[in-house]
């Protein structure tokens, strides 16, 4: 038979345009016949996936499990490679590349069981408008970035199609007749109902607060869950965890009334904008990956897999709620993983798109083509090219590696976004394509879907600058709180502290635990970056909430000593203010790390730039270090 070869979907693409990927809540619930048809496609076609058996290739578990756990080949000969080393691309520069095949094998599979299973099911006579719906359906993306309206709130969030247990679908036998399913969007649970330890998915390391080991125990999960209830000091395993039910109410609370992003503090859709300036993030190294470089502006430690790193993290849960999306080597199982890498790709598709012209736009400098640190297919120390095999993804059915050149073009595999269609008339001037016009229209809708005017138009930028060891714990992950406000407020705070009122950012590492064990060695590209100190590098705009704390703004009180910035233009200003309000903590599970002053594994820094009125975004050079904003904190202040 040969490998699995992945081509794309070839139904309904055209000689000028192909498909869109859509976003998520524009596309669910359906809002005309085609998009209705594709919901029930779709989420038939997802639960006929989720259902088959875990052993076989093309089955929800198997296409999962590439991710990380069980640690398996996966449509590949073992016999000359080394078992149980992974696929990992993670802090490398590969990331985006090798998670778009993976998105294209989800997307194909899911077409051929509408075609070979969904449809089959159907009258014949309603089998070609289903038919027509299935050739122009492409996976949707969930728009993290975009705040979504939900009853009178207009909040980030979980895309409506991921909430309930339930979901309406057209029941099969007749095409028309609504009916309730399981919802395959909401959780994946195992066939049979057997753990997923049954097929070699392993437990999770973490670290209780008197420092020891525990384990989280994935293999005990039958289901999937976000935010479930789990208490790893006493490694007490609930009902709800173990099933992946997050429809108790403590659960259904946590989901649909999240506080880490409620609130304009925290700067999502900031940094997401930013990811797309050209002054900004200048190479592909810099945008695609959080991998440390010696090369580099101030600006540039924002980065695109930091921000899907947080997503994670918030979807999946954290402290005394953990979710599968929120450890790398079970994170795959979730089935928003899908619709998230999803918007990864779109992301990694626009900045392409507003490259075009930039040299510096593909693997482009030798001194950023990083070295990797191996997998099954990638030799260790060898430089991640354009060439370097993404495996285990095949372009054929002969056992040919897609590599990152294979993948630059996202439209010759059947899809596109809606900011990406360059075939539409309103870009041709006297019927001749305009680039420059194209990519006017881009930014243009970049900007209002995700710049803040009152931040665009600040006389000022500031940002803090995070540089971590990802494997500082042994691979266990760990998040940054950043605050702005009084440190003894936050002190006696005895919340979980992504509710605290004063949090201005976060930076979640997504590490795998390295696994030194040779009965489970789990990730190999973990094993060797946890031995070499390896760095990796974040950025969190804080210039919004500095704003609100000008004496210029009117809820501002004489009382409030401390709280007041005379002015956002003086770094001096700037710093002083900092150097008293500007705090961090390190958490895992609900419990304080600490930073050792000796060899901090966190150091933070903060930069500042006066608003230039000839470019009126912040990006590229010109900033200068607040050396005395993290001066005597742990991990702050360093040259």
């Amino acid at each position: 038979m040969g490998t699995y070869a992945i081509t794309g979907i070839k139904a309904g693409v055209t000689a000028d345009t192909v498909p869109l990927r859509l976003e998520v809540d524009s596309w669910y619930p359906g809002q005309t016949k085609e998009h209705l048809l594709q919901n029930s496609l779709f989420l038939w076609a997802l639960r006929f996936l989720e259902d088959r058996k875990p052993d076989e290739k093309l089955s929800y578990f198997k296409i999962a499990g590439i991710h990380g756990s069980p640690y398996e080949a996966w449509d590949e000969q073992t016999d000359a490679q080394t078992v149980n080393e992974g696929y990992c691309t993670h802090d490398s520069l590969l990331f985006p590349c090798w998670h778009r095949p993976y998105m294209l094998l989800f997307e194909q599979v899911l077409y051929e069981i509408m075609e070979n299973q969904v449809i089959k099911k159907l009258p014949e006579s309603s089998r070609k408008v289903w038919r027509n719906a299935a050739a122009t359906f492409r996976l949707p993306y969930w728009d993290w970035a975009e705040k979504k309206k939900r009853g009178d709130s207009v909040v980030y969030d979980v895309p409506i199609i991921a909430k309930a247990a339930k979901i309406e679908v057209l029941d099969l036998n007749d095409g028309v007749t609504v009916v309730k399913i399981d919802n395959p969007m909401h959780k994946f649970t195992m066939p049979s109902g057997v753990p997923m330890g049954t097929y070699k998915v392993g437990d999770v390391d973490s670290e209780m607060s008197d420092g020891t080991k525990t384990k989280i125990p994935f293999s005990k999960s039958v289901g999937t869950s976000r935010w479930a209830p789990y208490e790893p000091e006493s490694s007490n395993v609930s009902a709800e965890w173990v099933e992946g039910k997050v429809d108790n109410e403590l659960a259904t609370d946590a989901l649909d009334d999240h506080k880490w992003y409620n609130g304009e503090k925290v700067p999502l859709a900031e940094m997401t904008y930013r990811l797309f300036l050209p002054e900004y993030i200048t190479s592909f190294s810099q945008f695609a990956t959080t991998k440390y470089s010696e090369v580099h502006d101030p600006s540039s430690y924002l980065n695109l897999e930091f921000v899907h790193n947080n997503i994670h993290n918030w979807t999946g849960g954290y402290d005394k709620y953990i979710g599968h999306m929120t450890e790398v080597p079970v994170a795959a199982f979730d089935p928003i993983f899908f619709m998230h890498h999803c918007n990864v790709d779109r992301q990694f598709a626009i900045w392409q798109a507003l490259n075009v012209d930039n040299k510096e736009n593909w693997f482009e400098r030798e001194d950023e083509q990083l070295p990797d640190n191996g997998t099954w297919s990638i030799e260790k120390g060898a430089n991640d090219t354009p060439k370097t095999p993404l495996a285990p993804f095949h372009k054929d059915t002969k056992a040919t590696y897609f590599t990152s050149d294979d993948i630059r073009d996202w439209t010759q595999w059947g899809y596109s976004y809606p900011e990406l269609q360059p075939w539409l008339p309103k870009y041709k001037k006297d019927g001749v394509f305009d680039k420059q016009l194209y990519i006017k229209d881009i930014q243009d809708q970049l900007k209002k879907l995700y710049s803040s005017p009152e931040v665009e138009h600040a006389p000022a930028d500031v940002f803090i600058n995070v540089e971590y060891k990802r494997f500082a714990l042994d691979g266990i992950p760990y998040t940054v709180y950043f605050f702005i406000g009084d440190e003894k407020e936050l002190s006696e705070y005895d919340q979980p502290l992504y509710t605290h009122p004063n949090l201005v950012g976060y930076v979640y590492t997504f590490t795998n635990p390295a696994y030194h064990n040779p009965d489970t060695p789990g990730c190999k590209n973990c094993r060797v970056k946890s031995t070499e100190n390896t760095k990796s590098t974040a950025q969190i705009p804080i210039t919004a909430p500095l704003l609100s704390r000008t004496s210029s703004s009117a809820d501002l009180t004489a009382s409030a000593s401390g709280y007041r910035l005379p002015s956002l233009t003086d770094p001096d200003h700037v710093s002083t203010h900092l150097e008293k309000n500007l705090h961090w903590r390190v958490r895992v599970h609900g419990h304080d790390i600490p930073i050792p002053s000796d060899d901090p594994f966190v150091k933070v820094s903060v930069y500042h730039r006066k608003a230039d009125s000839s470019r009126r975004f912040r990006g590229g050079g010109g900033y200068s270090h607040l050396k005395d904003a993290t001066r005597g904190k742990a991990g702050g202040f360093w040259a």
